[in-house]
């Protein structure tokens, strides 16, 4: 419930006969003070015109009966009543108008009233009059943007309260992409206490047949290092959106997230505003895939421009595989010539360091990659040959195969 405004000294001295004056004719031309104050806050703030849900008919009624109220509590005419401007904080925390946007336009009334105050003054040679409304105007104006702010956190918070999963509605939403605004986005972000970030990233983390949770504790070792996050958990996954504080970074949160790992994990690249989030789940999820199932492990997106490209376009990657390795697969010691292969690549083309990898001899290597070269009609010292050969063995590894 809105209370009814502690205004009683104010309205005492606005009545002085000219400070009442005054204020009682600028009452008498809301209409046109209206109209005037809803340009300029137009004018004045982008949040009313991009982004949000707020009609010009609504900003203007609301305007209206904000500047009604002020002007009847400034000229002792009316009660003394904040419901207007309570009804202006709801309103616009419903539709998605930023809580600084709606302060800025009781700024911007006060101006405007301060102004037409002066020069009515100056026409009526009443300058005593403003001695006794400077301190009441704005005195007002704090009254009636404190009563709106506290009307839209309220929304807001009882928005948050609204049934146990109210955080992870609002999460989903951010990550599906189903928010109908930056404005909203970027409240939602202050609910989920992930507001004024440096950064964002998504995490991507597989959940397995038995449900253990794949990164335990991932919270609370977060908040050590000064990262907010915020977690919900869908079918085979668990999702989680972290934000930086400024003037940090990201660098110690992949190596946390590394050793925590239970499950494959993915990581998104770093964005800045939280309408982002779901562009950041889905490169976070395709990073995942990045790992090879059944192994524990994180990895960024992008950190592999192979197992992207795989992840991406699994499909062609496996139709790829089956031309390229399709005999190598059926031969009786494919797995023998696959991981020799394999340990080529890791050793950047070293014979002699396959060799050491798989314990055998330098020319053990040579001869299976003769074998390899047979049997797939792909010479390891071209360049294309070698290409197709990677992308094949990588689709190999990420789908698990072997």
């Amino acid at each position: 419930m809105v209370e009814t405004m502690d205004s009683v000294t104010v309205i005492e001295r606005a009545g002085v006969p000219g400070a009442a004056h005054l204020a009682a004719k600028l009452l008498d031309n809301a209409d046109d003070l209206t109209r005037r104050l809803v340009a300029n806050i137009l004018a004045g703030d982008f949040s009313y015109t991009e982004g949000t849900l707020l009609t010009l008919d609504q900003l203007t009624s609301a305007v209206h009966d904000n500047l009604f109220s002020l002007l009847s509590t400034l000229s002792g005419q009316g009660a003394a009543s904040l419901e207007a401007a309570a009804d202006a904080g709801r309103l616009k925390a419903r539709q998605g108008v930023p809580l600084a946007a709606l302060l800025h336009a009781y700024r911007l009334a006060g101006r405007l009233i301060w102004s037409e105050l002066v020069a009515l003054a100056a026409e009526q040679d009443s300058a005593e009059s403003l001695v006794h409304l400077a301190s009441d105007v704005w005195a007002i104006i704090d009254d009636f943007s404190g009563a709106a702010a506290d009307a839209y956190r309220e929304f807001v918070a009882e928005q948050a309260r609204q049934g146990a999963t109210s955080r992870g509605v609002m999460l989903t939403a951010l990550l599906d992409g189903t928010v109908d605004s930056s404005a909203r986005a970027s409240e939602i972000a202050r609910v989920l206490n992930l507001s004024d970030r440096a950064g964002y990233v998504v995490v991507c983390a597989e959940i397995g047949s038995d449900g253990a949770d794949p990164l335990p504790g991932i919270e609370e070792q977060l908040s050590s290092t000064e990262v907010t996050s915020v977690w919900i958990q869908q079918t085979g996954q668990m999702l989680g959106l972290l934000g930086i504080a400024p003037g940090g970074n990201f660098g110690p949160v992949y190596p946390l997230l590394a050793s925590a790992a239970r499950a494959r994990v993915g990581v998104s690249l770093v964005f800045t505003s939280p309408d982002a989030a779901a562009g950041g789940r889905r490169e976070a999820q395709l990073a995942a895939r990045c790992v090879p199932p059944g192994e524990r492990g994180s990895h960024v997106y992008g950190a592999s421009a192979i197992a992207l490209l795989i992840a991406t376009a699994p499909d062609a990657a496996r139709e790829l595989t089956a031309t390229v390795l399709g005999r190598v697969i059926d031969h009786p010691e494919s797995a023998l010539l696959l991981s020799t292969l394999r340990a080529w690549f890791d050793a950047k083309g070293s014979s002699a360091n396959a060799a050491r990898i798989l314990h055998c001899h330098r020319n053990t290597v040579l001869y299976r990659l003769n074998r390899l070269a047979e049997l797939t009609g792909r010479n390891i010292t071209d360049p294309l040959a070698i290409a197709e050969l990677q992308l094949a063995v990588e689709t190999i590894r990420l789908s698990g195969s072997y």
